[in-house]
């Protein structure tokens, strides 16, 4: 791969980092800013920093390496069919990053959360088949196995933990200024895992690229605080669409339900970065658990129809960013 390909791939990491805090890390705060357990200013600020630290926390104890990287893109079969030719992974690079971005601003224009994983994913998949790789089903599989049960546990969680709330605040053990104090650590926690989690993504592109470029790795290591602060920096801007969608169109959120959304979709991502070896969406797992604890006060506490066209987007993710991806490729290849 050429130098000037491999800096327009890195440029379009940063980029997908960016927006990636700006369209998913602020999910993290939704709750605590619909709730006013915090003001907006605040709760951005809070995010951005934790995702920050998040970010460097989860990037720092990992060892980067080309076949990391690879294996947790799902290039694997994409990069041994380019082998021949790094070019042509750049291209495909170029297009899976293209498409992903892309899609995170069509969802934040209509103001529904998804997964940047899942459109990156359906990208790579898209791009492989357009330069004739074997398509990484089993990875593609996997992601759509964490992405049901993901989404079912948190949802389940908040739904309990909205019961022992409720209980609690019956018997007056847990009133509001605790629950809001309590809201806000799990906030900071979402958005400490989101960091952990989704700066991984960016960094294992440059990684890639790196690579395929004939650099060290030590290159795509140089990339771990651009990439964390590209996350913080998207995360102070705010995605404001998904935020209203999260806190005010799926559910009229109290603090109790704020307080028991968060804790389930810390808890969820937190084991999933434990025992998974798929990424987990931080706003599928949020936007469940609110449906979650909304669900919990009776079903007619949870606006259905925008539930439906969010899991109606969640659905649309990978196929839409895989067609799209292909014809892009295939257009790139053309035109080079």
């Amino acid at each position: 791969m050429s130098l000037a390909l491999f800096a327009t791939v890195a440029a379009l990491a940063l980029v997908m980092a960016y927006y990636n805090g700006f369209h998913d890390a602020s999910n993290a705060i939704s709750t605590a800013i619909t709730t006013r357990s915090l003001p907006e200013s605040t709760a951005l600020a809070m995010a951005a920093i934790l995702n920050l630290l998040g970010a460097l926390l989860g990037l720092l104890v990992i060892t980067v390496s080309a076949q990391w990287a690879l294996q947790l893109l799902g290039l694997t079969r994409l990069a041994e069919a380019t082998s021949a030719d790094p070019d042509l992974l750049g291209w495909a690079l170029v297009s899976i990053c293209l498409v992903t971005f892309g899609w995170e601003v069509a969802t934040w224009w209509v103001g529904m959360p998804s997964s940047t994983w899942h459109a990156f994913y359906g990208s790579a998949l898209g791009a492989s088949v357009a330069v004739g790789a074997a398509a990484a089903w089993d990875h593609l599989a996997m992601m759509l196995v964490a992405s049901i049960i993901g989404p079912l546990l948190a949802a389940g969680l908040s739904y309990a933990v909205m019961h022992a709330i409720i209980a609690l605040g019956r018997h007056e053990l847990l009133r509001i200024g605790h629950m809001r104090f309590a809201q806000t650590m799990s906030a900071g926690a979402v958005a400490t895992g989101h960091g952990m989690n989704d700066a991984r993504l960016p960094l294992a592109v440059i990684a890639v690229a790196a690579a395929s470029a004939g650099m060290s790795m030590s290159t795509a290591v140089s990339f771990m605080l651009p990439v964390a602060i590209a996350v913080a920096a998207g995360t102070l801007m705010g995605g404001h669409r998904i935020i209203r969608t999260i806190g005010r169109r799926l559910t009229d959120l109290s603090a109790a339900q704020g307080l028991a959304a968060e804790t389930s979709a810390a808890a969820t991502v937190g084991a999933a970065m434990a025992g998974l070896d798929v990424p987990i969406s931080t706003s599928h797992t949020l936007a469940s658990s609110v449906v979650g604890a909304g669900l919990a006060q009776g079903p007619r506490h949870v606006r259905w129809p925008v539930a439906r066209s969010m899991v109606i987007v969640w659905l649309a993710t990978p196929v839409v960013t895989a067609v799209c991806a292909a014809s892009l490729t295939g257009v790139l290849l053309a035109i080079i």
